[in-house]
């Protein structure tokens, strides 16, 4: 992650905590109930104040909450005290156990990765998918000429090198789209992808 993305989201987690409790991402919600494996293990990558983990523990699954800012994570364990959050950042991953998730939630997260993070955050977001999983990434861009938003990294992604990413690393586009969200201005793209198995060599 960005270093500077980190510190901000640590130096101001209970400001950020208070915005992201008044949104719902009722689209991202709508893909979950569609695409993911029912009852499966859930990651909820970049989890924040845990508001997604929370709802998905809700529906009924198993997940754990994962973020690199501690500051935030402070914030999910105060609010969700009965959900497992723990300290780990994209790209790396380092604590999450190959193929251990059934559904990934990556939701918010990528775009504060710098551009050489990008696609070692894929293979490591594909990893730690149970084949036969699913993989749902969601991110926006910014209007910022210098591409923060209160100091933190809004990276500019390109969808269809993101998308040729994944499909390199052995899964299966299912859904894409454009999310235009009219009240804040703000255009969503959401991913929907499969891990397959690896092909025999």
């Amino acid at each position: 992650m960005d270093d500077q993305t980190i510190s901000v989201y640590d130096s101001s987690a209970e400001q950020i905590a208070a915005l992201h409790k008044t949104l719902v991402p009722a689209r991202v919600y709508q893909l979950i109930n569609q695409f993911f494996v029912k009852n499966g293990v859930c990651a909820d990558v970049g989890c924040g104040i845990g508001r997604d983990s929370s709802w998905l523990s809700e529906q009924g699954y198993s997940v754990t909450g994962i973020d690199a800012s501690e500051g935030m994570l402070q914030q999910a364990r105060g609010f969700y005290p009965n959900i497992s959050f723990v300290r780990d950042s994209l790209p790396l991953l380092e604590r999450q156990t190959d193929s251990f998730f059934v559904n990934v939630l990556c939701s918010a997260v990528i775009m504060h990765l710098t551009e050489d993070q990008i696609a070692c955050a894929v293979v490591n977001l594909v990893r730690i998918a149970a084949v036969g999983g699913i993989i749902i990434v969601s991110f926006r861009g910014t209007n910022s000429k210098d591409r923060r938003e209160n100091g933190k990294l809004y990276s500019a992604i390109e969808v269809d090198k993101l998308v040729s990413l994944f499909i390199q690393s052995e899964t299966m586009l299912l859904h894409r789209e454009i999310d235009y969200q009219e009240d804040r201005r703000v255009e969503w793209t959401n991913i929907v992808l499969k891990k397959l198995p690896l092909l025999a060599v």
